[in-house]
């Protein structure tokens, strides 16, 4: 069982928690982490989700849990367990925090020339990894195969240009 703590709007702990997979209750919050590693070619390192969790693709993200709060920590955490990359925490940019209904999204950059043959998947979670142009992920974004919230923070860095 995976606990994660409540937070009120203004993203200060609430003392309360609920399991992952509850519904968030009005009024509170969870915080997520997501990277969007690039290398110097300008591709995006993408994972297709394993089948029982979505079989979708996505950015790597997760679940901040009860009692993390260096949310950096975090995300070096899910980078390690989903797809087995190792970065120091020196290495990551935050580089917004978006707001949703009930959850406070952390995007960090990490930028990476990884070869993907180097990375140990998390099979339960992860069914493969690839790097990915802009253009190979618009096109999976077409035929629904994208997270679109995770598209939606590719395209808002790009604009913003926060890589390099």
């Amino acid at each position: 069982m995976e606990l994660l703590d409540l937070y009120d709007k203004t993203l200060k702990r609430t003392g309360k928690t609920i399991e992952r997979g509850q519904h968030v209750p009005y009024g509170f919050m969870i915080p997520i982490v997501a990277v969007l590693v690039y290398n110097d070619q300008g591709q995006y390192l993408i994972q297709k989700v394993a089948p029982v969790k979505g079989n979708y693709y996505a950015s790597t993200a997760g679940h901040v849990q009860s009692g993390e709060t260096d949310f950096a920590k975090a995300m070096l955490r899910e980078m390690e367990e989903e797809i087995g990359l190792k970065v120091k925490r020196d290495d990551l940019q935050l580089v917004k925090i978006r707001r949703y209904e009930y959850k406070f999204t952390f995007l960090y950059l990490l930028e990476s020339n990884v070869r993907v043959e180097d990375l140990r998947l998390q099979r339960e979670e992860v069914e493969s990894v690839s790097w990915m142009s802009i253009g190979e992920i618009e096109d999976l974004c077409r035929q629904g195969l994208f997270n679109r919230t995770h598209y939606e923070l590719i395209c808002d860095c790009e604009k913003n240009n926060h890589f390099k």
